[in-house]
């Protein structure tokens, strides 16, 4: 359990920070919140104190408050200091040690991570003044969020949107992660499914959700990889918001995107089910009829196209297999030329747990039960050896 101390400041977007707050108790964080005078316009203090079950932190000079030189005292408390939304206004305050109130002053005497999300007009966003303030913070070691682009309140539309929590919650949880595994390295994770055209509303396709590969983008982001490149089939789920993302519909597609990224990878990741088959593909609708045989062509195997490109990336295979199962992972371990097989059964499909054997090339075993896919994707990097 972390400490986790939000600094919201006045802009329309604070009351998203209600979210925020929730998100992070439901992550299993203690939350305490400090709140600007403006930014009491847009939230109430008794709104955030509910959400994180303490005291909210209005004023230096607050009698209510507990008094131990309140701002040191938090200080010492929290494990990071998010700012979220975070303003022109406070940038300016940070980058040029102004501490005129609570948030400011809890800023300065801060010696751990800070995290700034940024929510502003796009104007603003854009001046000369501002943008010196954000790479001030940079050079400094805070982690800055950058705004998104979309409408904003003023009826704009530009870059200055609040961040997506999602995103401020895994930057929150990579800085607390105590594991730095991945430190400096690129990975491609591939997931989801590939599918292959029978006509222009026909396609083969596979059940895999995108599910798996997605812990393991996670997992790569908390151990602190610098680059995550996801290139992914079909997936029933929202695409990464922490990679790179390149979509590839069908197995060829998959294959040409790995070939142009994989000598610079560091960890190659194959989680896809990618398709085995493809058909000749018919220009017209298939009309219906009571049968319909369809000539079945091997596609080209990625792992086996890959394996001639020399890469001095580890490289993480699946075998999805519903007998002898350790067997057959492993006869395909050999054959790919792959460092490290994941050996499950379809039952993980859809699935929130799962349970695997990881095998590497020597032999060793890594055996995983009944686990989130998360856990189980931590697990094998933790396992690995780069």
């Amino acid at each position: 359990m972390s400490r986790v101390l939000i600094g919201i400041t006045g802009c329309i977007a604070a009351y998203k920070a209600a979210a925020l707050v929730r998100e992070f108790k439901k992550a299993d964080n203690q939350v305490k919140v400090i709140l600007t005078k403006n930014a009491e316009e847009f939230i109430t203090p008794l709104t955030l104190r509910t959400l994180s079950e303490n005291q909210v932190y209005t004023s230096l000079f607050d009698d209510e408050n507990e008094y131990s030189a309140e701002h040191i005292a938090l200080s010492k408390w929290a494990d990071i200091l998010v700012v979220a939304p975070a303003s022109a206004n406070i940038l300016g305050k940070f980058a040029n040690g102004i501490a005129d109130d609570l948030l400011s002053t809890e800023y300065l005497s801060f010696d751990k991570p800070v995290l700034i999300a940024l929510t502003m007009n796009t104007k603003m966003y854009e001046h000369p003044a501002v943008q010196k303030n954000i790479s001030l913070l940079k050079e400094r070691g805070n982690i800055v969020i950058e705004p998104e682009t979309g409408f904003l309140a003023c009826g704009d539309e530009g870059k200055g949107r609040f961040p997506d929590i999602k995103v401020i919650l895994m930057h929150a949880q990579r800085i607390l992660h105590k594991s730095n595994a991945l430190k400096g390295r690129k990975v491609i994770v591939t997931g989801g499914g590939t599918f292959e055209k029978i006509d222009p509303v026909r396609i083969i396709a596979n059940l895999s959700s995108g599910i798996m590969a997605d812990a393991f983008v996670k997992a790569a982001f908390l151990k602190k990889s610098k680059n995550i490149l996801y290139i992914h089939g079909r997936i029933s789920i929202e695409e990464n918001i922490i990679s790179q993302n390149i979509s590839a519909d069908t197995t060829q597609d998959m294959l040409d995107a790995l070939k142009k990224e994989i000598r610079e990878a560091d960890i190659l990741i194959m989680a896809a089910a990618v398709n085995d088959f493809r058909t000749d593909y018919a220009k017209n609708k298939i009309k219906k009829r009571d049968s319909l045989a369809l000539n079945l062509k091997r596609n080209t195997d990625i792992l086996t196209e890959l394996s001639k490109i020399k890469t001095k990336a580890v490289k993480i295979g699946f075998a999805l297999e519903t007998e002898n199962s350790e067997k057959n992972g492993l006869r395909k371990l050999k054959e790919k030329s792959l460092d490290y097989i994941v050996v499950n059964s379809p039952d993980n499909l859809g699935a929130e747990t799962a349970s695997a054997v990881v095998i590497s090339k020597k032999g060793e075993k890594l055996i995983i039960k009944n686990a989130t896919k998360y856990e189980l994707a931590e697990r094998v990097l933790e396992w690995i050896k780069l």
